[in-house]
């Protein structure tokens, strides 16, 4: 179980570090100036918007997910209050941000005014504000459904809408049901039914025909070309998450195949690989595992110390939580 919480915030914070150099890029762009398909650390293309960072740093977005940790930690639960001022005081540190989501700046300057929490977010469908919910899906991994309702939560609190709160409510029930292996994803059945119980998280039925789409491609054996042109790869939620999910559950048993399609699926006109190569870094280890990533990735990762012994200290509160109940 230590491995796969390991997995879920190392193969996260991967995802992101390489997928960020291809952000916004296309995929002519890509090949023309890697010379083929990235499958490691690379320097980010100078058109996308991580030029000038290292190769091996992560975005914002892994950060304000172990902002998040960090506060799970502090206070032994979710404490959207405590969540909130420590986003504040990341706000303004901002010789230390990379890439940070607009919107989320927007709404920590609206709650620093005096907005109350239960009237907080920015309308926003960007995928940025699903992201921390893979840390609540390791918190709550023992139920999905109480996942579901944390990640709802700590994703509403800056990134408000619809879209937000089914997408949100979904991959955090996600993690818990790869973490419990609910579903013998070897079988292409099983594969189809997670999908369908992903559907009880959300409420509109819009948000469910995203992942009927899935289901489709699955069935069909469309290539990641293919689901790209159809569901396409934007940072809009519901096309992030759902290719996510494609390419993880099209390359089952072949997880860093998976992996890899992820942080180069940039597309024709360009993608947030960074937020997908996240998402779909935190399904490969929630399933398999810290030890599916080649270890030479994981050693040279930036502050990957931290992110195991965050994930470690992580699963020990939960264990001992309960053990208590």
């Amino acid at each position: 179980m230590l491995e796969k919480f390991q997995g879920v915030i190392v193969g996260s914070a991967l995802g992101d570090a390489i997928g960020k150099s291809l952000e916004d890029i296309t995929k002519e762009q890509a090949l023309e100036y890697y010379g083929g398909r990235v499958e490691g650390f690379v320097e980010p293309h100078p058109h996308s918007p991580a030029y000038g960072l290292r190769p091996e740093d992560t975005s914002d977005e892994t950060t304000i997910s172990m902002i998040l940790c960090e506060s799970i930690l502090s206070k032994k639960m979710i404490d959207p209050y405590d969540f909130f001022y420590r986003l504040l005081e990341f706000r303004k540190d901002e010789l230390k941000h990379r890439q940070t989501d607009p919107t989320l700046l927007r709404a920590i300057d609206l709650l620093s005014s005096g907005i109350s929490l239960e009237d907080a977010g920015c309308y926003s469908f960007s995928v940025e504000g699903i992201l921390r919910c893979s840390v609540v899906g390791l918190y709550h991994y023992y139920n999905p459904y109480l996942a579901s309702e944390g990640g709802r939560l700590v994703s509403l609190i800056t990134h408000r809408s619809p879209e937000i709160y089914d997408a949100s409510g979904a991959y955090s029930a996600l993690i818990s049901l790869l973490i419990l292996e609910s579903y013998d994803l070897s079988r292409q059945e099983d594969r189809l039914n997670l999908l369908e119980h992903l559907k009880v998280f959300m409420k509109r039925e819009k948000s469910k025909k995203f992942i009927d789409t899935v289901i489709q491609l699955l069935k069909e054996g469309k290539s990641l070309e293919d689901a790209i042109a159809i569901l396409g790869n934007s940072t809009y939620v519901f096309e992030s998450f759902p290719l996510a999910l494609f390419i993880f559950l099209s390359n089952i048993g072949n997880p860093m195949e998976a992996f890899w399609q992820a942080v180069n699926a940039c597309g024709d006109f360009g993608g947030d690989t960074d937020s997908i190569g996240y998402l779909v870094g935190s399904m490969v280890g929630a399933y398999y595992g810290l030890y599916v990533f080649p270890e030479d990735l994981v050693v040279n990762l930036e502050r990957s110390e931290y992110y195991i012994n965050i994930s470690q200290k992580l699963y020990e509160l939960v264990v001992e939580q309960r053990e208590r109940r």
